[in-house]
């Protein structure tokens, strides 16, 4: 999806392809629940699980040994996710979650193809950056990490969002038939981004954009 501001996101917000500040901010969000000590430690935990999902499937990773990637103690790990899968999760879903605030917060209808476009790119250049850990946790693989789930959830909560704040509509008759609609148009982005992780990098990220403006139905506001 783009940004209700055509020239990128708002002011202030988060480079999309650095991990290194999202990591660290993994969790920004909540910020306002966690003290400087835990926003710390969920730092060098996101960058632990970020490393060994990257090297191996997360359903292999033990707490034991994220714990002492991360340098924390083993029950230290529980205090931010039941598992090194829930971790990952929330890690990632923490960066989106950025990007989506960043975008398409407060969209003017007007604005809302540019806004679309410009977050589609962020995400497309955040699951680039993580490729190895997506292609491992997507598909029926990567069914014990999650990551579909995360991601289809991820994608249909911005549209829900373009929605409910009347950035979009939708020709949907009723509650299930928009909730099929966010579905459908979730899912398949997905899809497409599975197929586009098998290609060797570097990857075209503006080409998928365009293939995916391409294959969506012609009333949503992405071109």
């Amino acid at each position: 999806m783009n940004t209700g501001r055509p020239n990128g996101p708002r002011a202030g917000a988060p480079a999309a392809n650095s991990s290194a500040n999202t990591s660290a901010n993994a969790g920004a969000s909540e910020g306002a629940r966690l003290d400087a000590r835990q926003t710390k430690t969920l730092a060098r935990l996101s960058a632990a699980v970020l490393a060994l999902a990257a090297e191996q499937s997360i359903a292999d990773v033990t707490v034991s040994r994220l714990a002492a990637t991360a340098g924390v103690h083993r029950s230290t790990v529980y205090e931010y996710a039941a598992s090194p899968a829930a971790l990952l999760q929330r890690v990632l879903r923490a960066q989106l979650d950025e990007l989506r605030a960043a975008y398409l917060v407060d969209v003017a209808p007007d604005d809302a193809a540019a806004a679309i476009s410009g977050v589609t790119r962020a995400v497309l250049r955040h699951v680039d950056e993580h490729d190895a850990v997506y292609r491992r946790g997507l598909g029926l693989a990567g069914a014990e990490a999650g990551l579909h789930a995360m991601l289809s959830e991820h994608f249909q909560g911005s549209i829900e969002l373009l929605l409910d704040q009347h950035s979009v509509s939708v020709p949907a008759a009723d509650e299930l038939e928009r909730r099929t609609i966010e579905r459908y148009l979730a899912d398949g982005i997905i899809g497409a981004i599975e197929v586009w992780l098998t290609r060797p990098r570097p990857r075209d990220v503006d080409a998928l954009l365009g293939l995916l403006e391409r294959l969506t139905p012609p009333w949503w506001p992405d071109r």
